[in-house]
């Protein structure tokens, strides 16, 4: 696996270039570097801004390769003015997402993302109710399929109709937020912020509800991820504020998205059978199933949001000797998804909340794409490059 960092003349062959183009990339903040271990006055160049400019120059020489490439991880396609990553730091309309995470609320962060200025729509709110024997079918259902289930029975005069003022959206909004967090865990909806429903539906004490609080925070919204751009396609159609959570629903229960919390788990579960991460680790890597919640794209220098997570948890023997060994190992560092899943493990919460969590705190961001699709009034349809059998003529 390669290196996080790698020296100059390993930087210029992957390129194609002498040092002085090298250098040049650096000055103008494309190549970031750092001080050799061994010797400071020796520069490393980070790999992965090598990877998206060798990238970059490959799409250069092909254009059609362009479009495609939008859909892995590549050029920016949509315009957005929600959230930016940048430099390994998460914003949310300016604001750091972690300085947010010390002392906000997710209501807060939505009022924030919403756009809603000096307003409070969950003053306005309505705290829908279900029957108990609804809520009771409902419990055994997997958490984003009794979502659905419930939200089906969320006054649907308040969120569906497109045809209005934003503001007169925002209380339907902020009653969808409700809902996802009660049917996310299993409980009636009430007028609560959020941390402090979960806290009481899960019965944890104050102290451990501001955990909560961060991690929400941390996960109201995070760009143009699947989930949030299946959210946007929905609302682009002009379809329901209620139709484009259900698609971000949809979207977050794969195991490349939200759902890569329950692998997170079962990693977890081996190592601590096992209390041996190095074991577990070189076996998996021997076998080809990978690590997962270690390593993210937009982070090669660590997932702020997990850092400030685990920063929260008390020191736990057994994850930090993992963390270490896939560092020692790999290179790779911790995701939101290990963050969660620690979480949802110190604070003995049950089974399948590090995903209860991700849907509740992303809720926040897919409405406020929703919002913010609908303002752009156009559908998203892009065209396919077609790669089958020649037509037939006739």
């Amino acid at each position: 696996m390669q290196d996080p960092f790698i020296d100059a003349a390993m930087a210029s062959e992957l390129l194609g270039i002498n040092r002085a183009s090298l250098y040049a990339y650096v000055s103008r903040g494309l190549i970031r570097t750092m001080g050799a271990p061994d010797d400071p006055r020796r520069r490393l160049y980070n790999s992965h801004d090598i990877d998206q400019l060798k990238k970059n120059k490959l799409l250069g020489k092909r254009p059609k390769d362009v479009a495609a490439s939008t859909l892995d991880w590549g050029l920016p396609v949509l315009s957005s003015n929600l959230t930016l990553i940048h430099n390994g730091h998460l914003f949310y309309r300016g604001h750091d997402a972690v300085t947010l995470a010390e002392s906000k609320t997710l209501e807060d962060v939505a009022r924030l993302l919403w756009n809603c200025g000096d307003e409070n729509p969950f003053a306005d709110a309505a705290e829908p109710a279900w029957d108990a024997s609804l809520l009771g079918l409902a419990a055994d259902l997997p958490m984003t399929e009794r979502c659905k289930a419930l939200l089906c029975f969320v006054d649907a005069g308040r969120m569906t109709a497109w045809q209005r003022n934003k503001r007169r959206l925002w209380p339907g909004a902020a009653t969808l937020l409700r809902s996802m967090t009660a049917a996310a865990s299993n409980s009636q909806p009430s007028s609560l912020p959020t941390h402090l429903h979960l806290a009481r539906a899960w019965k944890i004490d104050e102290a451990r509800a501001d955990i909560l609080r961060s991690a929400l925070v941390l996960l109201a919204d995070h760009e143009l991820n699947a989930s949030a751009f299946a959210t946007r396609v929905v609302a682009s159609t002009g379809a329901s504020l209620g139709a484009c959570i259900d698609a971000g629903l949809s979207a977050l229960s794969g195991p490349l998205h939200g759902g890569m919390t329950s692998l997170v788990e079962l990693l977890f579960d081996e190592i601590e059978a096992a209390a041996d991460p190095e074991t577990v680790v070189e076996t998996r890597l021997r076998r080809g199933d990978g690590l997962p919640g270690f390593d993210h794209p937009l982070y090669p220098e660590g997932d702020p949001r997990a850092a400030i997570l685990l920063a929260l948890l008390k020191p736990h023997p057994t994850r930090q000797a993992l963390i270490d060994t896939v560092a020692d190992t790999t290179g790779k560092l911790p995701t939101i998804d290990v963050a969660l899943v620690s979480l949802r493990r110190e604070l003995n919460l049950p089974p399948g909340a590090a995903l209860s969590l991700f849907a509740i705190g992303r809720t926040v961001g897919w409405l406020a794409h929703a919002f913010e699709q609908f303002s752009e009034n156009r559908l998203i349809r892009p065209r396919a490059r077609y790669e089958g059998p020649e037509p037939i003529n006739r």
